[in-house]
């Protein structure tokens, strides 16, 4: 069996893992326009720096947390040539895989449930104003969760708990 993606990034886009370059690419959407890589080393997910129409520069590490630039404001001295969204959706498309013997035997790994849209709309609401909601308002999340899935936006769940139970 012949694949193309090799454990390590050899500095080419197509060895890198889809799911590596799946976060990459929602990073390169959320901030810029294009992206560089740390060139080739002993690492699997190499970290990378996104670039903006203006030439302005954000780094991330492996696992796509932010990452401070040197002095010369980048995150490496040594860097791979930019790369575009394109370039970055091409590498993506996983080429058509040989078929495979399955086990027979063995157990197959759960898939995680994505959290529910209600929960993260939720989520984000209070991330956004967490500077000025309750230290404790948390023990109301299954209230407002309730709400939510009744029809309320989470600004307007938040502002029942605020009325009910703080004001």
């Amino acid at each position: 069996m012949t694949t193309r993606r090799a454990k390590r990034w050899d500095g080419e886009l197509s060895s890198l893992s889809v799911d590596y370059l799946k976060d990459v690419l929602e990073k390169i959407q959320a901030y810029g326009v294009a992206v560089q890589f740390e060139f080739p080393g002993h690492a699997k997910m190499p970290i990378y720096q996104v670039i903006n129409h203006r030439g302005y520069k954000m780094g991330f590490d492996g696992k796509h947390l932010l990452h401070s630039l040197n002095e010369n404001g980048n995150v490496s001295d040594q860097l791979s040539a930019e790369f575009s969204i394109e370039q970055v959706q091409q590498a993506m498309q996983a080429p058509v895989a040989a078929p495979r013997a399955r086990k027979s035997a063995g157990t197959r790994a759960r898939k995680q449930a994505q959290p529910e849209q209600v929960e993260v709309d939720k989520y984000n609401y209070f991330r956004e104003n967490r500077d000025w909601l309750p230290d404790d308002i948390q023990y109301y999340s299954d209230e407002i969760s309730t709400m939510m899935r009744g029809g309320m936006t989470a600004e307007q769940a938040f502002g029942s708990i605020l009325d009910e139970h703080y004001e």
